[in-house]
């Protein structure tokens, strides 16, 4: 309905566009990616070389019937075939040096890098003057992706994903004789497993982007081909080009010439008589479509096409009153997190049915919360008429205060609930029990434990996650392992609550034995899982072994990942490893840039790494300049580290907070400048110094033999930090430095006094 309407609305008239408003509203659904317009072209069409090539990426395991449905697709559309493995193979058949790296590599069992692939790929794209490109196979991972982004700078228009139920590929690829030599019913599975670890992401990520088109792989190849059909005939240019004769000269399909070049290719790789270049003949260019052309469109253009025209019915007094366009409205707000999309269709709901209407008002609730506008949403909360009717506001108002930290706010929200005689379901405790592990009370903990047996959740697997999450939180890891291992079906959420638990908690001995058994009960750590543990391993020994573990399994390219990896080899003085790790990255987030300049906090090449990071218009946050301030404190670059304070406030909008104060007080004391450090703390702070603050004038008068300050910043510690025999230690090294034997005993006394000294 929303694409029917889309393509219809240039052409109706101003008399129904109110109705088909609403039509279109009604119809808007979340899986929807695109819309298109028919719209006459104002200028000539350029050439078919100049337009943007239409890309389709399809994806599927072994057995889903990808293969089959590729070929159809080909044949009805006219797009031009490429397969990552054939253009692969054929580099090695051709003897080309390419060819001879990648056969190398497979031979080696290693993966060839994305890079090779992707430039193997942008060759034929540039190349043909088919300008329809149908990719089999790829991406398959994550690294694959972000490099044809990377190298590409071109997003597919359409992501097939061909779904199957594991039984039948496995039984499709068995039955065929297709297979591999050594494929039995093991060996599929694991392969699937294989598939999933990879594909998943890459799934995931085009799903996000609206660009994915789950299709259902049960049923024959023409009822596969059914569920196919109306995605490509929803693009005009491809409509154009769908079931032409072959044998016309003016066919736009390319498929025909090129497929049988292709298979005949195939056919002369295997050939044992060695291998020749192939040269394909030029397909003739599609004839110029003068005329009609689509535009392809994302979801949030489509939504704010439907919201303007709706504003635009209002305006002229035409009255919206059906509750389930604005239901579909803000439920795609919600899943598009289009906060002021969300706002717009707020101002256009009467007020009347906002009150009245539960289900309209809770979208609305949760819209708001999850954009982090918890005060508004409790606002449209309060006017609520029947919110006792269902939990769903609630959850979504409890969820909105405890992803901003208002922990407190979500708990009363929880007693509340109680007192309104609101009944909790499944979605309410993960979200109090999330709260109450901010909070860190363990005592309210037990209560919601017992609040959530006897609303009978107690083997729910997603509220037992959140119970281990919880009582890891509020300091009780026995209990958390108790719930733990109440758990029949655990999942990937369940043995990563119970492994951050034991690290939270420094435990990794018993962090790295849940770690063994995730492995052993056939689940693989996932990057969340394998990232948290190379943060935190004490043992280089076991981090390298971690290390080739994550290499065996194709994930040390994975973001977060890799990031562990770099702030492993950097805290054990293995710079270049680190170093080779970030310039073999192909995606960097600014937790990586904050890992390498780290890395680097004591030579210049840290400041190198933070030049490169603007240049990358990767944004700096508070811990990055800790970092390069550290390094200015290192290196004695106190020009540098003044320009960089100022720098983090008036470009970069960033306060200071009190680590940033320390390292400027230890900067100007490292550098000898005893009264601006003094001054930084007493004069430019705006809250009160803490003892990381004092402890670095501290550390710089005994460098500097400065008594006077060393006093003031000792007498502070002291009151900040009673028990912390260093800062006496300090006291009475700086004491001893300047020859006063007596103050030195006196502080010796206060030690004994309280009973700090061994």
């Amino acid at each position: 309905m929303w694409r029917r309407v889309a393509l219809l609305s240039p052409m109706i008239s101003s008399s129904s566009r109110s109705l088909m408003l609403k039509q279109a509203a009604s119809g808007l659904k979340v899986g929807e990616s695109f819309a298109t317009d028919i719209i006459k072209p104002e200028e000539p069409v350029l050439p078919p070389k100049e337009k943007a090539p239409f890309i389709t990426f399809v994806l599927g395991g072994p057995g889903s019937g990808k293969g089959t449905q590729c070929e159809k697709i080909v044949e009805t559309f006219g797009l031009q075939h490429l397969s990552a493995g054939d253009l692969l193979r054929r580099e090695i058949a051709m003897h080309t040096e390419n060819g001879a790296m990648i056969l190398n590599l497979i031979k080696d069992g290693k993966i060839v890098p994305s890079e090779v692939t992707v430039k193997l790929i942008q060759k034929e794209l540039e190349s043909s003057d088919n300008r329809k490109f149908l990719i089999d196979g790829f991406p398959r991972t994550e690294e694959n992706r972000v490099a044809f982004e990377r190298i590409i700078r071109a997003d597919p228009d359409v992501v097939l994903f061909f779904d199957c139920p594991e039984e039948e590929m496995v039984k499709r690829v068995l039955n065929r004789n297709q297979g591999r030599i050594d494929d039995n019913i093991t060996t599929m599975k694991k392969r699937l497993k294989i598939f999933n670890a990879l594909n998943r992401p890459v799934i995931d990520y085009y799903k996000n982007k609206g660009k994915l088109y789950t299709i259902n792989a049960v049923g024959t190849v023409d009822d596969i081909f059914q569920h196919v059909l109306p995605i490509f005939n929803s693009f005009e240019q491809l409509k154009e080009s769908s079931h032409v004769n072959p044998k016309s000269h003016l066919g736009s399909s390319l498929k025909p010439r090129h497929h049988q070049q292709l298979k005949q290719h195939r056919q002369n790789e295997y050939n044992n008589s060695g291998f020749t270049s192939l040269s394909f003949t030029k397909p003739s260019p599609t004839p110029l479509l003068i005329g009609k052309q689509s535009i392809h469109r994302t979801q949030l253009e489509a939504l704010d096409s439907v919201i303007t025209d709706l504003e635009a019915s209002a305006q002229k007094g035409i009255s919206i009153t059906e509750p389930e366009i604005f239901a579909s409205l803000l439920e795609t707000c919600y899943n598009l997190r289009a906060i002021d999309h969300g706002v717009r269709v707020h101002h256009l709901i009467p007020p009347y049915l906002l009150r009245n209407n539960v289900g309209i008002s809770s979208k609305l609730v949760r819209l708001y919360a999850s954009c982090g506008y918890a005060e508004v949403a409790h606002e449209v909360f309060d006017r609520m008429s029947k919110r006792e009717s269902s939990p769903f506001a609630w959850n979504s108002l409890i969820s909105g205060y405890a992803e901003l930290g208002q922990y407190e706010d979500a708990m009363a929200l929880y007693f509340q609930m109680a007192e309104d005689g609101v009944k909790p379901d499944r979605f309410t405790f993960p979200r109090v029990l999330k709260a109450c592990g901010g909070i860190g009370s363990v005592q309210i903990g037990e209560a919601i434990h017992r609040d959530l047996v006897k609303a009978g959740f107690g083997y729910d697997v997603h509220v037992l996650n959140a119970l281990v999450d919880m009582y890891a939180k509020c300091g009780d890891i026995v209990k958390a392992r108790n719930v733990f291992d109440m758990i029949p079906n655990k999942d990937y959420v369940s043995w990563n609550s119970m492994l951050t638990g034991y690290l939270h908690h420094g435990l990794l001995h018993e962090a790295l034995d849940i770690f063994r058994l995730m492995v052993q009960n056939g689940i693989d750590p996932d990057k969340v899982a394998i990232s948290s543990v190379l943060a935190r391993v004490l043992s280089f020994k076991h981090g390298r072994q971690l290390h080739g573990w994550v290499i065996r399994r194709g994930m040390e390219w994975e973001l977060s990942v890799a990031n562990a990896l770099i702030v492993l080899y950097s805290k054990r003085g293995q710079l270049g490893q680190a170093c080779f790790i970030f310039d073999q990255m192909l995606e960097r987030d600014t937790v990586s840039w904050n890992a390498i300049i780290s890395a680097h906090s004591r030579d210049s090449n840290g400041f190198k790494y933070f030049e490169q990071m603007q240049h990358a218009d990767a944004k700096p946050d508070g811990i990055t300049f800790v970092s390069v301030l550290s390094l200015c404190a290192n290196t004695g670059m106190v020009e540098d580290g003044e320009r960089l304070f100022s720098l983090m406030s008036k470009e970069y909008g960033i306060n200071p907070k009190m680590e940033h104060y320390a390292c400027m007080v230890n900067l100007y004391g490292r550098a000898g400048m005893m009264e601006e450090a003094y001054s930084m703390i007493v004069q430019e702070m705006e809250f009160e110094a803490g003892p990381t603050v004092w402890g670095a004038l501290l550390y710089a008068c005994y460098l500097h033999g400065n008594t006077d300050i060393g006093e003031v910043s000792a007498q502070r510690l002291f009151e900040l930090e009673p028990d912390n025999e260093h800062n006496f230690e300090l006291l009475m090294r700086i004491y001893s430095k300047a020859k006063r034997a007596e103050d030195v005993e006196r502080v010796r006394q206060m030690l004994v006094d309280r009973g700090l000294e061994t």
